[in-house]
Formats: C-alpha cells, structure tokens, sequence
C-alpha cells in the first residue's frame, strides 16, 4: 500500500507540473530565474523523496510480491520507472534546466519551453500508467482476498 500512495502521489506531481509549467508563459521575463529557482527549490523535498519510495516499493515488490498479483505488473512497474527516469534524465531535466526563460522578452516563447512542452505529455502518460500499474497490483491483491471468503 505504501508503493500505491507514493506512486498516486507521483501521478498528482506529474499532473500538477504538466499544468503549472503551461502557466511559465504568464511570468515576466525578468522575473523568470527568480521564479524558476524558488519553484525547483520548492519541488526538491516534496517529489524526489516520495519518488524515491514509489521507486523502492516497486523493487521490492519482485521479492515482496503481495498474494494475487502476478509477476507482469510488477514488471511492467518496473519498465515504466526505468523509461521515466532515463528520458527525464536524457531530455526533460536537461531542457528543463536550459530554460531560461518561458516567454522571451519579444513575446515569443523560448524553444526550449516549447521543446519541454511539446514532448512533456509523454513523461506525464509514462507516470500516470506507472500509478496505473500498481493500482492493478491492488486489484489483484483484493480480488484474491475476497475469493477466499466463505
């Protein structure tokens, strides 16, 4: 239960930042780094420690694998949490760091927002399904619980 809160968790993150990064556009240019630093140093303690739990729970469960609940979800979990972190570590956090800016003093927006933007969608479906996963894990759990009752 502790992997489903922290990857519920994860799935409330990753929606929460698909739709406060749409909002970056609406910060003045020269407020942009002021902002985008308190906002990183604010995420900091509230995503990456419950991310780290969803990440240790889903390991876990290849050893710890609750009753009812075949190996393939635990598998898939798995696979979702290796294709988030190596395309957030190849692609989102990096542009995310090159974003200097959200929309550029001419009006325009920054490519690299737009970059960020355009693709971020996957990252969030990519969560989402992890949250998905473990949810099913829980299905399974309960439905093997309940067809034991007399």
């Amino acid at each position: 239960m502790t992997t489903f809160a922290a990857s519920f968790y994860g799935v409330g993150n990753i929606w929460m930042t698909q739709f406060g990064w749409r909002l970056w556009p609406y910060v003045a240019p020269d407020d942009f780094g002021a902002y985008h630093n308190a906002w990183w140093a604010m995420i900091k303690p509230v995503i990456f420690p419950v991310a780290a739990i969803a990440v240790s729970g889903s390991i876990a469960l290849i050893w710890w694998r609750p009753e009812g609940v075949t190996a393939a979800p635990v598998w898939l979990n798995i696979a979702l949490h290796v294709a988030t972190y190596t395309l957030t570590a190849a692609f989102w956090a990096r542009w995310q760091a090159q974003t200097h800016y959200a929309k550029l003093p001419d009006g325009a927006l920054d490519p690299m927002y737009v970059r960020a933007m355009s693709t971020h969608w996957i990252r969030a479906t990519l969560i989402t399904l992890n949250g998905l996963a473990v949810f099913w894990m829980v299905i399974q759990h309960l439905s093997s619980k309940t067809e034991k009752l007399p």
